[in-house]
């Protein structure tokens, strides 16, 4: 019997092993991506936000004041559908501008700005995905998570990335757009993603533009762990920075009195356009 398990032991190291060998590039860049998409997340939250902006002398030029909620509905199934909605409280110039997004897994996202100059409520489509996002280092589309769909992937090897003075072994997954009108949206011809071994968490993200010049890296600064409603171990990122190479600009965002699931106390009506300009919170 024991000389039975270990032949059973030793035929799935192999199989396994066999597998490892023959999975591609291609495949594998594919799998951890998918894999860091599908990272579980929480049904709803809540927090404040600051968005600092500062010049490429390293001052602040702006520090933007907001709230914001998520709530998740089709956890775990095809019609998984991620909706934010965040309201800007300060300083009084963004007072009342207001950003919305329903992000999907299998088609295309959709995002609405609420500018309070212009009264009115716009779908963030084509190239205004790569416009900048309330004056800040990112886009429309970087201040959101990227669509999986949107981009061909490719393991390229792998890295030590720093983060908060301990070094960590990262995978390199190059991302390509898919096609020629995304990457004319976007404003983006590669990104190459850092993600940590263990956790999948992405730690950095390299993003060049259309002529495939290095233009920022996205710096993952900050998360917490924490269980969903649904006994789920989520990895929630409350600091991004992202930094222009080429200007020497860079921005900030960061999440404040969290509160997660009931205690978010949020009614899951809010997240239309109508609530752009209401009161939500």
């Amino acid at each position: 019997m024991a000389r039975q398990k270990l032949c059973i032991m030793i035929l799935f190291v192999c199989a396994f092993s066999m597998t490892a060998l023959t999975e591609t590039p291609k495949e594998m860049g594919t799998r951890l991506m998918k894999k860091n998409d599908d990272r579980p997340v929480f049904e709803k939250v809540k927090a404040k936000g600051t968005l600092k902006i500062y010049n490429s002398s390293g001052a602040i030029k702006f520090k933007k004041q907001l709230i914001m909620g998520t709530y998740t509905t089709g956890m775990g199934t095809p019609n998984f559908c991620e909706k934010y909605i965040a309201y800007f409280m300060a300083p009084a110039d963004d007072q009342g501008n207001s950003y919305m997004m329903y992000h999907y897994k299998n088609r295309a996202d959709v995002k609405w700005v609420y500018l309070k100059g212009i009264r009115k409520a716009k779908k963030v489509t084509g190239a205004d995905k790569k416009l900048s996002f309330f004056g800040s280092d990112f886009t429309n589309s970087e201040a959101s998570k990227p669509n999986f769909l949107d981009w061909k992937y490719k393991y390229i090897g792998e890295e030590k990335v720093n983060f908060k003075g301990r070094t960590f072994d990262c995978y390199k997954v190059e991302s390509i757009p898919i096609n020629a009108g995304v990457k004319s949206d976007l404003g983006c011809g590669r990104r190459v993603s850092f993600l940590e071994k263990k956790t999948i968490l992405t730690l950095r993200i390299d993003i060049y533009d259309e002529n495939m010049i290095k233009a920022k890296e996205l710096h993952l600064m900050s998360f917490l762990v924490k269980n969903n409603i649904k006994g789920e171990k989520v990895y929630y990122e409350t600091g991004l920075e992202m930094r222009n190479v080429k200007t020497g600009t860079k921005s900030q965002l960061i999440f404040s009195e969290l509160k997660f699931e009931e205690a978010t106390n949020l009614r899951t009506d809010i997240f239309t356009e109508q609530y752009l300009t209401q009161k939500w919170w």
